[in-house]
């Protein structure tokens, strides 16, 4: 059977020198090697070839997709030996299917037996061993789940409420591996979609003598969980369940006094999946003198093609003046994203052609265990939280032609315009990510004059954000896209792979938070949007989130600051009253999510606003925009609904080009890159360089 050829990298970013490690999965002999990137068309990304790379070959062989997350701890037989014992914990199923989900699984030596719960029964399976109980009530509610083991009489028996359901056991004399929420392996049977709470062991007669205890309400942040009573086992996380969630009570909202304990249950989902723990296929060296860029590892096998990329960051201490920042946070809160197949996808493009899918798009579809991206649902309505890069990312590829919303580039294809770009206009540039700049903070800003942004720089730490402030004063922002420093996003401090962010319930989203479920477990810092932590994107780049529309796009009419002495050198060269009406995405280099300036959210009061565009009724402002219902708040009666191109003068000498529109990257190459989009891009950098 052929199985699809797809994988992931260990990081996103390598220094020259160092080794790239690729995990792949697939059919047959690949031929695997090192490639640049050069965007060479609208949808289109070629590779180069790299000096002084090795091509390799290797088998691939199909790895399976772990989804389900869960919590596994070990009991030690030398600590429970031959007594009697039982687990008990407290579960509230969110979403069950006629063929049934793992709620918990057991393994010691030879044994191995899971839990199966059904809409109407529960089921013990593993080897030859099955039985079931039917369950007198939906399984909905808040029940505590007990699992007891005879070793005498040689009994498994499962509690749920009111149902006893009894499975055989050999005699044990190995120790115990107990998972909640999802079985060892998931290939035959999917994990639960569940809330858990308070796992208790206890042994003796009538589970009187207490052996251990976890408290979920402990280090939300951490892989594992030191058990917080009784013999200091560790249980660890497994794909990351969604962690400082409310378990049975939800306490007086009232009661201001301590709210400890409260966020006492973890959230399990059948395909979260943040480490698919694939082995590793091929490891390759970056040649010592590769100059910083964005390249990819290429396998090829018959037909298929695939190509993870990765950014090469510069030698230290041979850095240019110009930083590209690429915005893989962004990349990694799309990252497999679904909604083209819900009751979004129909919504988005209710103005337009229904959604348009890629190739990829439908090998997502066809595949749930490839988990889902920060704009999902969970199969039971829940919100998706995590989002990780140790998984295959289909829509993080240059091959990834199109958005099916708008049906062109966005995200990382859609960035290679910046650096196909500043290729043509021969602007050395170094490149790095955002987790780099989450690591390195200001550091990294230090070393460069300029800082060059991709066209969606919505997620930000607040480590990230305070590097970018701080450097901001006297350091020149190009600001190439919109939507930026939107979303307030924490990494786990454990493993910068993956991400949080939480809705709240006043942005423009797709799921809301709970209320009392706003902060992340990652970092502990109220989730939602940077603006409603009152550090709205306006004070850093002059403009901020306004406005959205995925029909026409348009072009920025220049307004009078235009026109200025003091504005001559930004618009050298550009006779055009018009900026940008014209681009390889939908048409206009305003278009797609739009910026604009507002001084009461923190625009600096001298900033520039240069020019302006216009929509129609189907560019719509942005949820957090509104204060109350009104009618006709399209783009044809509204004139906040525009991008805005500005520019900023610090005080301390700091400088910001904003062009405010997510699609300005896309008319970038229009006319052989001699066009005013390009023109006034270039001025500002040039000048920002000091060139």
């Amino acid at each position: 059977m052929a199985h699809p050829l797809q994988g992931y990298l260990d990081e996103f970013s390598y220094r020259p020198g160092q080794r790239v490690v690729a995990r792949m999965s697939g059919s047959g002999e690949a031929r695997i090697r090192l490639v640049g990137l050069k965007k060479t068309g609208p949808d289109t990304c070629e590779s180069v070839a790299i000096p002084n790379a090795n091509d390799v070959t290797a088998e691939l062989r199909h790895q399976e997709l772990p989804s389900g997350s869960g919590f596994a701890v070990r009991l030690p037989f030398a600590l429970i030996g031959l007594d009697d014992w039982t687990l008990s914990f407290w579960m509230k199923p969110t979403l069950v299917r006629e063929q049934g989900h793992v709620v918990f699984a057991l393994r010691s030596g030879k044994t191995e037996r899971a839990l199966l719960l059904s809409p109407a029964k529960l089921q013990w399976v593993g080897e030859a061993v099955k039985a079931d109980a039917r369950l007198p009530y939906p399984p909905d509610r808040w029940v505590q789940l007990k699992i007891s083991v005879f070793p005498a009489r040689g009994e498994l028996v499962a509690t749920y409420g009111d149902v006893r359901l009894v499975s055989s056991i050999g005699r044990p004399g190995d120790d115990f591996e107990l998972v909640l929420g999802r079985g060892f392996s998931t290939r035959d049977h999917l994990g639960a979609n569940a809330r858990i709470e308070g796992p208790t062991i206890t042994r003796g007669p009538d589970e009187g003598i207490s052996v251990t205890a976890f408290d979920f309400s402990d280090n939300f942040d951490a892989p594992t969980l030191l058990a917080s009573a009784g013999a200091p086992l560790v249980g660890k996380f497994i794909n990351h369940p969604t962690r400082r969630v409310l378990g049975r009570s939800r306490s007086n909202i009232l009661d201001t006094g301590d709210s400890t304990g409260r966020h006492n249950a973890i959230h399990v989902h059948e395909f979260d999946l943040t480490d698919a723990l694939w082995e590793e296929t091929v490891s390759l060296d970056i040649p010592s003198q590769l100059q910083s860029g964005i390249y990819a590892v290429e396998a090829q096998t018959g037909n298929d093609l695939l190509r993870l990329p990765f950014v090469v960051r510069a030698h230290p201490g041979r850095e240019t003046a110009a930083l590209l920042l690429l915005p893989t946070n962004t990349y990694l809160a799309y990252a497999n994203e679904r909604l083209a197949f819900s009751d979004r996808g129909a919504a988005l493009t209710s103005e337009t052609e229904p959604p348009l899918l890629t190739g990829l798009d439908r090998d997502l579809e066809a595949e749930p265990r490839l988990s889902a991206s920060l704009y999902d649902r969970h199969a039971d309505g829940s919100g998706v939280h995590y989002s990780s890069r140790r998984r295959p990312v289909l829509n993080l590829s240059p091959d990834y032609k199109w958005w099916w919303c708008t049906r062109a580039p966005r995200h990382f294809l859609a960035d290679l315009n910046i650096t196909q770009w500043l290729d043509h206009f021969s602007i050395q540039y170094d490149v790095a990510t955002d987790e780099d700049l989450h690591r390195e903070g200001e550091s990294l800003l230090n070393r460069y004059r300029v800082l060059i942004t991709g066209s969606h720089p919505e997620y930000t730490s607040s480590r990230m954000l305070s590097a970018l402030h701080s450097w901001g004063t006297t350091g020149n922002i190009m600001y190439m896209g919109a939507n930026g420093f939107y979303w307030v996003t924490g990494f786990d401090p454990y493993d910068h792979a993956v991400v949080e962010s939480r809705r709240g319930f006043a942005g423009t989203r797709n799921w809301n938070s709970d209320p009392l479920e706003l902060r992340l477990s990652t970092t502990g810092e109220d989730g939602g949007l940077w603006r409603h932590r009152g550090l709205a994107p306006n004070a850093l780049i002059g403009v901020g989130f306004s406005a959205v529309g995925f029909t026409k796009g348009s072009g920025y009419t220049r307004l009078e600051a235009s026109y200025t002495p003091e504005m001559s050198w930004l618009f050298e060269g550009i006779e055009d009253k018009v900026i940008g009406d014209f681009g390889d995405i939908l048409g206009g280099a305003a278009g797609d999510e739009l910026d604009n300036a507002d001084f009461a959210l923190g625009t600096p009061a001298d900033t520039r606003v240069l020019a302006r565009s216009s929509h129609d009724r189907t560019f719509l402002p942005s949820i957090e925009q509104e204060i109350e219902f009104q009618h006709d708040r399209g783009g044809d009666r509204n004139d906040r609904v525009c991008a805005e191109i500005v520019y900023v003068r610090r005080p301390e000498g700091g400088q910001v080009f904003g062009a405010g529109s997510i699609n300005w990257c896309g008319s970038l190459a229009h006319n052989g890159f001699d066009n005013s989009a390009s023109r006034i891009s270039l001025n500002a950098l040039r000048a920002f360089l000091g060139v």
